[in-house]
């Protein structure tokens, strides 16, 4: 945040200055401090959650952004061309899009349907759906359609779906293509489900809770791809005991397909829990996401 970064609304080092001192350094009490300022209603709490929430978010997104385009991510490129079949779901709880841009490189992904939503008048047919279930740096919630003042249309404040800048389709390889939504983007904001020890997958609003059925909708798609499996593999995910709705993916239901995981030095750990509920599940022989995808 201390970086020169692009902004017009926000001063992202004096905000960084401000949480550091409030919160310490650590991210995980930046985050969960955030919240609770907000939740507790302390004074201030609006700045929290007006200035100093967003502008987090929109360094983290810009910060995101610079790493893609400085970097190419040869497993993810690999994990794109050799591994990634039709018809493959993958469930990711990250924010970048190195994933995305390959696989749309390989020809199996398109945005317009590859996210679990249709995105009107951009390219479809994706044989590859991408669940992003904590958001993605190239998701924007934009208030009343980018248009000040307009009335509140049926589908709320910030619309039922996110939006895509121009500079995002480009940065996925979509140049000359638009997102018929994306007007004035007044008002904009990333729709980040934040690493807090309570996750909200909704706008707390004024106006009430916003995107809720959109958050539902996603999770649900994910857990008809992970129940509807032959094989599931889980990759660098650690199962927290926070993360209840990420881990209830794999201990509930009814889930048939065999489960490799390949979790770094917590694969042993995460094998016996899934185990212990009742399902198949076994180390892969790799630790490391870039070491499984060279071994496949």
């Amino acid at each position: 945040m201390r970086l020169p970064r692009e902004t017009v609304y926000f001063d992202f080092a004096d905000s960084a200055d401000i949480l550091e001192e409030r919160f310490g350094n650590n991210i995980d009490a930046i985050v969960n401090g955030i919240q609770s300022e907000i939740d507790n209603r302390q004074p201030g709490a609006s700045v929290f959650a007006n200035c100093h929430r967003l502008c987090l978010i929109g360094a983290m997104r810009q910060w995101f952004a610079e790493i893609h385009r400085r970097h190419s991510e040869a497993a993810y490129e690999r994990f794109a061309r050799e591994i990634a079949r039709p018809e493959d779901s993958i469930i990711t709880f990250n924010y970048d899009v190195a994933l995305d841009s390959k696989l749309r490189e390989s020809g199996k992904w398109s945005i317009g349907d590859g996210y679990g939503f249709p995105i009107e008048g951009l390219p479809t047919g994706s044989p590859v759906k991408i669940l992003k279930l904590h958001g993605s740096i190239n998701w924007l919630a934009i208030l009343f359609g980018g248009m000040p003042g307009s009335a509140i249309p049926a589908s709320g404040p910030f619309g039922s779906r996110p939006v895509f800048g121009t500079d995002d389709l480009t940065m996925l390889g979509y140049s000359g293509v638009s997102d018929p939504r994306f007007r004035r983007p007044a008002g904009a904001v990333s729709p980040f489900i934040l690493p807090t020890n309570r996750k909200r997958f909704f706008f707390d609003t004024n106006l009430g809770r916003q995107w809720e059925p959109f958050w539902r909708r996603l999770w649900s798609a994910a857990k008809r791809a992970v129940q509807g499996s032959e094989r599931i593999v889980v990759c660098g995910y650690g199962m927290c005991r926070i993360d209840r709705r990420g881990r209830n993916l794999l201990l509930r239901g009814k889930l048939d397909g065999g489960i490799e995981v390949c979790c770094g030095t917590d694969s042993p750990l995460i094998v016996q829990e899934i185990q212990d509920h009742g399902r198949r599940a076994y180390m892969a022989e790799q630790t490391l996401f870039e070491q499984w995808v060279a071994a496949h």
